[in-house]
């Protein structure tokens, strides 16, 4: 089966019969006629446009799905004190910390977290470097009081990555009346950036000190425990369970790391699990966050497995595939069955039929135990992690 029949065997639990087929000469007309709906044929532009929206509404960011931890705390509880006290302590905040840390995701989920609240509030969200194309193509159309409307009337203004800023003499001039506008009619602004405002180089003094006006709040890399709960949450987007050996294993490994390194992660976990069939366990895990080459995820034969089960237990290859069963073959073989299942893509009858000559329900049954077993046992459960690592990787 290929790959993207695995990844969609996997995903709908159903064998998936994937057939391609390459239509040369088809008239663009026809791509037309593909949209069609009620009888009625879109422009194409109205299309395209759909498409695109469709694209960006894949990733909404939510606050709700911000996971709060010792190190962004103070950043979300800056942001939610400015944005629900009466009072209101500070009208900036100015968030910063290395990449990939939830600095977006944070601005963002406030942003639709305004907007969806059913208030009069409008707040806007936008990256510098496109408020400053925005910016520049108001000037060359003739614009800019429209461009300027839009933002100086917003309640609250979300501008990520303001060092972009930097350099930028007259986009900073532009930008600092903005603010000075918002700022005096008591308006909200929240900033975001990989440096603090006294580190991003070649901005105007006079901006810098409106930036460190307010709150500043650094977000770190996150410590295990929050390390733990991000991937968990992640993973459970996706629609993945992942077991809770899994997880604190990952946790581990890729604490003080960027939460996109997270988001790589289980990408990589999930495709290669769907790809090689295999279960998501620590073991696959180990590998992926080795970055292995393809070579070390070869496929696995049944007498890979049965090499590395009978050099550890001290047998012959003759001893794991008797129809005799002695006490001391029963363990190994009931290994052989249970790597075989998860490391090939073999059945159930044909592994039994290796092994002794087996019944299917004996090899289930097998299987079973050696499950049961790695639940309750920590020490069996790194011996098989070991024993499979060795038939994938062809050492003993």
């Amino acid at each position: 089966m290929s790959v993207v029949g695995e990844i969609l065997r996997s995903s709908l639990k159903k064998d998936v019969n994937v057939e391609f087929s390459v239509i040369k000469g088809r008239p663009a007309s026809h791509t037309e006629d593909a949209v069609r709906k009620g009888g009625k044929r879109k422009p194409a532009q109205a299309v395209k446009r759909s498409a695109v929206a469709g694209k960006a509404n894949q990733r909404v960011l939510r606050l709700e799905d911000f996971v709060v931890g010792p190190s962004n705390q103070l950043a979300y509880m800056s942001a939610m004190e400015m944005l629900q006290s009466p009072s209101r302590p500070f009208d900036t905040l100015f968030i910063y910390g290395s990449v990939g840390l939830g600095k977006t995701h944070l601005l963002q989920g406030i942003q639709n977290h305004v907007n969806s609240n059913g208030c009069s509030n409008k707040a806007i969200y936008m990256p510098a470097e496109h408020w400053t194309n925005e910016f520049i193509s108001a000037l060359k159309t003739g614009r800019v009081e429209d461009f300027r409307n839009k933002y100086r009337r917003a309640d609250v203004l979300l501008m990520d990555d303001v060092h972009f800023l930097s350099n930028k003499s007259g986009i900073q001039e532009e930008f600092l009346h903005t603010f000075n506008t918002l700022y005096h009619s008591a308006k909200r602004i929240i900033f975001a950036s990989d440096a603090h405002p006294k580190l991003i180089k070649k901005i105007k003094e006079s901006l810098a000190s409106r930036m460190m006006s307010g709150m500043i709040a650094e977000i770190r890399p996150p410590d295990y425990e929050t390390s733990r709960e991000i991937l968990r949450a992640k993973a459970e987007a996706a629609g993945n369970e992942l077991p809770s050996e899994v997880l604190g294993y990952m946790a581990e490994r890729l604490k003080e790391k960027s939460v996109r390194e997270f988001e790589s992660m289980l990408t990589a976990v999930t495709a290669v699990s769907a790809a090689y069939k295999r279960k998501i366990n620590i073991s696959l895990v180990r590998e992926v966050l080795s970055g292995l080459s393809n070579n070390r995820l070869k496929k696995v034969r049944i007498e890979d497995i049965e090499r590395c089960v009978s050099e550890h237990f001290k047998l012959s290859p003759e001893d794991l595939r008797s129809s005799r069963k002695k006490r001391s073959q029963v363990l190994p073989i009931h290994l052989c069955c249970y790597l075989a299942r998860t490391l090939t893509r073999a059945s159930y009858q044909e592994i039994g039929d290796y092994f002794g000559n087996r019944r299917h329900t004996t090899c289930i049954a097998a299987i079973k135990k050696i499950e049961s077993r790695i639940k309750k046992d920590s020490e069996f459960c790194d011996l098989v992690e070991r024993l499979s690592d060795a038939a994938r990787s062809g050492r003993t």
